[in-house]
C-alpha cells in the first residue's frame, strides 16, 4: 500500500508513504539482496547516508530511496531534493525498513543504485572516460571475503589505481557488505566483471599492463621490483592463492618476506603493500 502523508522534501511535495511488506517496491528491493537478481537488473543495494551520499556525488542514478519513518534525514534532503526525483522517494515505517535491511540496526535510507560496472566488450568506452589513459589495476582472482574486497578496493582507490577487475568466481562486488567496507569508494574506481583468465589476458593485453603476481617461493623481493606504474595486480583465493593459469601467463612474481614463524598475511594486508609502491617517488 502507497499512500500520502505530510512528510515534505525539500520542494514541499509529499513523499509516498508505504506501509505494507508486500508492496511492490518493498518485493524489489528484497529481491536485490541476492547476487543473481542484481546481476539481472544491472542494480544495487546502498544503505547509509554515507554511501548514498558518495553515490549521489559522483551522479549516479538512484531508482529509488527508502527512508525509514523516524530517520532523521535533514543533513542529506537538500542533496536528495537535487539529484532524485520526488516521486522515487518513500518512506516506511522503521519495523518494515528493519525487514529490509542488511545491517545491525540499519541507518534508516537505503537507496536502488544502477551498476556502472564494464565488462571485456565495452572496455572502450571505459578507455574514453579515463580519456584514454588507464593507471594500474587491480584484479581479483576469486576471492571470498566482503571485507577483504572491500577494503582492497578502498587502498586502491588511495594509491592511485585506475580500475578494480574481478574475475568470476570472486563474492560480488556490489553486495553490501563489500559495499559498507569499501567505505563508498566503489564509486571512485572503475569496475571491470571478466567471465574468464581468458578475458583477463584480453583485458591486460588491451590496456598494455604487466601482470603481477605473488609468489612466495619464485618472487624476488616485491620492494626490489618496479611496481609503480602499468601494472596489473592479481591478489589471488584466500585459501588457495592465484590460479595456475595466470601464474604462467605473469610478467613479474614478487613475495613479501617475512620473520618469525609467520606463513602468511590476510590477502588485504600483502594488497594494499603491494599497491603502494604505486605511490613510491622515483629517485
Amino acid at each position: 500500500m502507497e499512500t500520502y502523508n505530510d512528510h515534505k522534501g525539500m520542494d514541499s511535495e509529499p513523499y509516498r508513504f508505504i506501509s505494507s511488506p508486500d508492496n511492490d517496491k518493498i518485493r524489489f528491493i528484497k529481491r536485490l539482496g541476492h547476487k543473481k537478481y542484481r546481476d539481472q537488473q544491472g542494480k544495487f543495494l546502498i544503505e547509509g547516508i554515507n554511501l548514498v551520499r558518495a553515490a549521489l556525488s559522483k551522479a549516479l542514478t538512484m531508482e529509488m530511496v527508502l527512508i525509514a519513518d523516524d530517520f532523521d534525514y535533514s543533513e542529506i534532503a537538500e542533496t536528495l531534493s537535487g539529484n532524485v526525483d520526488y516521486h522515487r522517494i518513500y518512506l516506511v515505517p522503521r519495523y518494515l525498513y528493519e525487514k529490509i535491511s542488511d545491517a545491525e540496526n540499519g541507518s534508516g535510507i537505503i537507496a536502488v543504485v544502477n551498476k556502472s560496472s564494464y565488462s571485456l566488450d565495452t572496455l572502450e568506452s571505459m578507455l574514453r572516460s579515463h580519456h584514454g589513459c588507464v593507471g594500474n589495476i587491480l584484479v581479483l582472482d576469486r576471492l571470498q571475503d566482503p571485507g577483504n574486497i572491500g577494503t582492497m578496493i578502498r587502498t586502491a582507490v588511495a594509491a592511485g589505481y585506475s580500475i578494480v577487475a574481478t574475475i568470476k568466481g570472486t563474492a560480488d562486488i556490489y553486495s553490501p557488505k563489500v559495499l559498507r567496507a569499501s567505505a563508498g569508494m566503489i564509486f571512485d574506481i572503475s569496475v571491470v566483471e571478466l567471465a574468464d583468465t581468458d578475458e583477463f589476458k584480453n583485458m591486460v593485453s588491451m590496456l598494455d599492463k604487466k601482470i603481477v603476481v605473488t609468489d612466495p617461493r619464485k618472487g624476488v623481493p616485491y620492494y626490489k621490483c618496479s611496481l609503480a606504474r602499468d601494472v596489473a595486480l592479481v591478489i589471488g583465493n584466500e585459501g588457495n592463492g592465484i590460479s595456475e593459469e595466470i601464474l604462467e601467463s605473469s610478467d613479474i612474481r614478487v613475495n613479501i618476506p617475512m620473520q618469525g614463524e609467520v606463513e602468511s598475511l590476510n590477502a588485504a594486508v600483502c594488497a594494499s603493500l603491494l599497491m603502494y609502491e604505486a605511490m613510491r617517488i622515483d629517485e
